[in-house]
């Protein structure tokens, strides 16, 4: 092989390997080549991640893989930009399903996606129910259809006798039921306007009638374990129902008021006002006087530290930092619910669900912190609302549970469990299971979620 011979052929391999360090490059970087066209084009990508292993994933009705069991995610790059069809499916589950915008050198993301059992079964726990109230985890202080009152483990089913049907007798029929800090201690609210303090200790508990406490008292809550406020003709009170020791609170008119830390917020001729309770600092935290209505009954609720001013608990005007102002955020005919989950709080009105974030989020179907996102609306009335995973919730609707998800880029995955006839919804995050009132029985379901 002569000298040019051997130079050409260097030449060729020089040129060779830099086209070819250029296509890797360019891969890299998110392009590609077309070559029916002979041009250059730029790619994203699609990234899945699910919290079972084993689930398909189809883009645009092509097999891509199945996920492991250690990363349980899947990144498929080389997408033209534009709309792709992405599926996850698993045998014995609901599929996932969504259409996902890819934008050049871009990955669009589906990471939180939970694929939920279809074959849900519910077995009963607890039976013959007339009210159910919540105090923590599993255990409940049921009102039973004898007129007995008890405390019932639902996982243990082991029951704790409370009230006996004679004693509740003079309570009446019961209203609201709130619990102390330590839950230990409950506050029975009858339907004839009577408070009455109800300590929770197996066979020995007592229930009392705290007269301090008139038709006048509006806004009772309870401060921690043993203290209660609440207004009393435009004055707040506060009231320690171990010692019976009522005191002045505020000498000023206030409106609503709520406890958040060190904070006493109160509604003072219409202005937001925070007094701390150490410092005894006051802070003007809005601008102008906020309107009542005559006739209308309002109460400061903090919920994850952000401040709400309810109308009826059908209005909620939500306090705007930066703005120094009560705004409208959420309007319902009947009582907004409300649910939350470290940082974010979903809410129920009439037909719809909202979901308010409580921080920035980096997914792309989520708008900034304290923004209020529609999620759904249904031609039925929403009655109960639970979180079950990180972005899913479960509804009752029109006696049918339906779990969702919050991501609503395109459509809203949404799956119904078997079985209607449902009106309350608790999770156990422990057995990772929906605990479900139908009737007067109390039902768990299978396991839901991993």
């Amino acid at each position: 092989m002569n000298k040019k011979i051997k130079l050409a052929f260097l030449v060729l391999l020089v040129v060779g390997f830099a086209i070819v360090s250029i296509i890797v490059i360019l891969q890299a970087q998110g392009y590609a080549f077309d070559w029916q066209k002979n041009e250059v084009f730029k790619t994203g990508g699609v990234y899945v991640k699910t919290a079972e292993s084993g689930a398909d994933v189809f883009i645009d009705d092509a097999y891509i893989s199945k996920t492991d069991g250690f990363t349980r995610e899947i990144l498929a790059q080389k997408m033209l930009a534009g709309t792709h069809a992405v599926k996850v499916q698993k045998e014995g589950y609901f599929t996932w399903e969504k259409n996902l915008v890819v934008e050049e050198q871009m990955v669009a993301k589906a990471q939180n996606i939970v694929l939920f059992p279809n074959n849900t079964t519910f077995e009963s726990k607890i039976s013959n129910i007339s009210s159910i109230y919540n105090i923590i985890g599993q255990n409940f202080l049921i009102l039973k259809n004898t007129g007995d009152l008890i405390v019932v483990n639902s996982n243990t089913k082991e029951e704790q006798a409370v009230l006996s049907a004679a004693k509740l007798k003079e309570v009446g029929k019961i209203k609201t039921v709130t619990f102390s800090s330590d839950q230990k201690k409950a506050l029975i609210v009858s339907t004839a306007g009577i408070y009455y303090l109800l300590e929770i200790n197996g066979a020995r508990s007592q229930i009392t009638v705290l007269k301090d406490l008139d038709k006048t008292a509006e806004g009772v809550v309870w401060d921690g374990d043993i203290t209660l406020n609440y207004i009393s003709k435009n004055k707040l009170y506060s009231l320690n129902v171990s010692s019976k020791k009522k005191e002045l609170v505020k000498e000023e008119a206030v409106t609503a008021f709520a406890r958040h830390s060190e904070g006493l917020y109160t509604m003072e001729e219409g202005i937001l006002i925070r007094t701390n309770t150490f410092t005894k600092g006051v802070e003007i935290l809005t601008k102008d006087a906020f309107a009542f209505k005559k006739n209308s009954k309002y109460e400061l609720k903090i919920i994850e530290g952000r401040i709400f001013l309810t109308e009826d608990n059908k209005v909620f005007y939500y306090y705007n930092g930066k703005t120094k102002s009560l705004t409208k955020a959420l309007e319902s005919s009947s009582e907004i619910n409300y649910k939350t989950l470290s940082d974010k709080v979903i809410f129920i009105t009439d037909y719809g669900i909202w979901l308010m974030l409580l921080k920035d989020y980096e997914s792309p179907f989520f708008k900034k912190a304290e923004s209020f996102i529609l999620l759904s609306k249904f031609s039925q009335k929403i009655t109960d609302i639970v979180w079950v995973a990180d972005d899913y919730f479960a509804a009752t609707i029109n006696g049918k549970i339906k779990i969702n998800e919050i991501d609503n880029r395109d459509k809203i995955n949404s799956f119904e469990l078997t079985g209607d006839g449902y009106s309350k919804l608790w999770f156990d995050s422990n057995n990772k299971s929906l605990l479900v009132l139908k009737g007067s029985d109390l039902y768990e379901s299978t396991k839901l979620v991993p």
